[in-house]
């Protein structure tokens, strides 16, 4: 499991941490902190998205501020599982091909991300899983608990699946059902 120390440290040297510092100077230390570990996150698991972004507006602007130093962000992919370099496209250049695009993704692709999460960093804390939509519409919408969030996740992930996502923690609105 990647703890999110060892991804930050690892994978953001010095002069990014300057740039970041720089680039979202309103921000206190450790919301930037957070920020940059959910990116790191998500770029982590990234190569079995294959849909819209999972995370929130704040983990994408960081991710482009990233894009911005071209090599730094090329040498980052080159770290990450995949080695593959990990493009980013606008959904208004996307809808080119295909019209519904940024209309959401199926239920399963949300919940594998959450799971995959779950599996390689742990559960997640509240503040960390507002940067998630799915995990954050769960939380919000549907009345849950980050810890009704991990306990569904990880009862999905004990059955084998990407999560149950029909039945609800105990007491709790249920998630919608996968189609």
């Amino acid at each position: 499991m990647a703890t999110k120390r060892v991804l930050l440290d690892s994978l953001l040297d010095a002069p990014m941490r300057c740039y970041f510092e720089r680039k979202f100077a309103s921000l206190p230390a450790a919301e930037l902190r957070l920020r940059l570990e959910e990116t790191l996150r998500f770029l982590f698991i990234a190569h079995e998205c294959t849909g819209a972004i999972p995370v929130s507006r704040e983990i994408d602007e960081v991710w482009h501020a990233w894009i911005l130093q071209t090599q730094q962000y090329e040498a980052l992919c080159r770290r990450l599982p995949t080695g593959e370099f990990i493009h980013h496209s606008s959904n208004d250049y996307l809808v080119w091909f295909d019209p519904e695009v940024g209309n959401g993704n199926p239920l399963d692709q949300d919940v594998k991300m959450l799971a995959l999460y779950v599996a390689n960093f742990g559960p997640f804390e509240a503040a960390r899983a507002a940067h998630w939509l799915l995990a954050r519409h769960l939380m919000d919408r549907h009345g849950w608990t980050v810890d009704d969030l991990n306990d569904w996740l990880q009862t999905g992930m004990d059955d084998g699946s990407s999560a149950n996502a029909t039945q609800a923690p105990s007491g709790r609105e249920a998630a919608p059902a996968l189609a």
